[in-house]
């Protein structure tokens, strides 16, 4: 498919250039050969002027005007020092009649002229006289085939160049778009696998408790209880995935507002003590000072509570968990650390690609591997915000720490605590 649409791109662009360069081409050179053909008849006019000027006699320097007079009865003879006597026999008939001034074109012998006839009078008996002013313009025709030539010469290699650019610059006009088509067939791949496996336990277990119809609720509570949590989390990943889709789109509207992060991030440790408790993990939050960003705080939210889940699913029991809060220059950074599994140093590079997990065993429990989606959303939610993320590990079984940088206004924004 990108073949042939960087072909059509190509062979448009050859086109157009091909009818753009024969169009200026043939302008240009009908305004050289216009003016060439525009100074010849000038000078040839100004001379048929200067010998009338000067009574018939030819003025000392005029080598391009001659005399035209009459011999034998009515018979015009055409008479030049350059020409000779052959110009009366070639162009006799071409003149008979002659009535007015007229421009004449005239090649011998390989050479080239432009000839201005003017009838002069009437001679008694009917016979005519004639004044002719002739100018050798054949160095001036074979300047136009050169230009010609070089018209040509230089479209023929500007076609082969053209073709050569344009197919160059299809190629690099289609990466982007290659490469979202590739990331879209992936995306919608990866998407597909990941809604298979959930709907396939929800269908299996489902098929087991309509196989016991026999058999009470709290007898069937185990096969209920895994359709419920599969479905838990299909809802989650459908939801994941809507908010991805609507990112890729512009159709998500991230708010501008003042939002305290030092409350913000007390808030989410909050709503996370519990759970690390339960866990047997040490939390705690470091956020000395306010610090107030403008952006969309439920979004941020989201952002803090997906780094916190990915750092208490990979912290064993008797780990440390810490999220702190600090200001660098016109920076907020936050920092996720964890005493967690780590990450190996191959996988630091995919960890915010979509649906990309890492090896589960970095996880006592299977259920606890996710879905691959949840960086790649905080990573969308801090670029959304103008900000940068990234993650550190220094290997297997040395911990995890996620940096985000947030920008800061010059100005704080109206309402922002003190």
């Amino acid at each position: 498919m990108f073949k042939r649409l960087r072909f059509r791109i190509t062979l448009l662009s050859v086109i157009l250039l091909v009818v753009l360069y024969s169009i200026t081409s043939f302008a240009v050179f009908a305004i050289v050969r216009g003016t060439y053909m525009q100074n010849i008849d000038k000078d040839l006019q100004n001379s048929v002027q200067a010998f009338l000027d000067a009574g018939f006699v030819p003025p000392r320097g005029f080598r391009d005007v001659s005399v035209i007079e009459s011999y034998g009865a009515g018979t015009p003879l055409y008479w030049s020092p350059e020409l000779g006597e052959s110009l009366a026999t070639d162009i006799n008939n071409r003149v008979a009649k002659l009535t007015k001034r007229t421009f004449i074109n005239y090649a011998t012998s390989g050479d080239h002229f432009r000839i201005l006839f003017i009838p002069v009078q009437s001679a008694p008996g009917g016979q005519n006289m004639y004044l002719a002013a002739i100018f050798e313009d054949s160095f001036w025709l074979n300047e136009l085939d050169n230009l010609q030539r070089i018209i040509l010469f230089v479209g023929l290699f500007g076609l082969v160049g053209a073709t050569l650019v344009g197919f160059i610059l299809a190629d690099r006009m289609l990466r982007p778009i290659r490469s979202a088509w590739q990331r879209q067939i992936e995306f919608v791949a990866d998407a597909s696998h990941e809604l298979r496996t959930p709907l396939a336990v929800i269908q299996s277990n489902l098929g087991i408790v309509m196989e016991h119809t026999d058999e009470t609720v709290t007898e069937n509570l185990e096969w209920l209880n895994n359709a419920h949590g599969e479905s838990r989390r299909l809802s989650k990943l459908v939801k994941d995935l809507l908010t991805l889709a609507r990112s890729d789109s512009d159709q998500v509207d991230i708010e501008r507002a003042p939002v305290d992060l030092r409350d913000l991030i007390l808030h989410v440790h909050e709503l996370y003590e519990t759970l690390a408790q339960m866990k047997g993990v040490h939390l705690k939050a470091t956020v000395p000072v306010p610090i107030t960003i403008q952006g969309d705080r439920d979004r941020l939210h989201q952002l803090l509570v997906i780094l916190l889940d990915n750092a208490m699913k990979f912290t064993e029991e008797g780990g440390e968990i810490e999220i702190s809060l600090a200001q660098q220059r016109n920076t907020a950074l936050i920092l996720v650390r964890d005493t967690g599994l780590g990450i190996a140093k191959e996988d630091l590079k995919r960890v915010f690609d979509r649906f990309y997990t890492v090896d589960p065993a970095r996880s006592r429990e299977q259920s606890s591997k996710g879905t691959g989606l949840g960086l790649a959303i905080a990573s969308w939610v801090t670029e959304a915000h103008g900000g940068k993320i990234g993650i550190e590990s220094d290997g297997i079984g040395k911990g995890t720490t996620v940096h985000v940088e947030l920008p800061i206004p010059v100005r704080p924004p109206k309402g922002s605590a003190s």
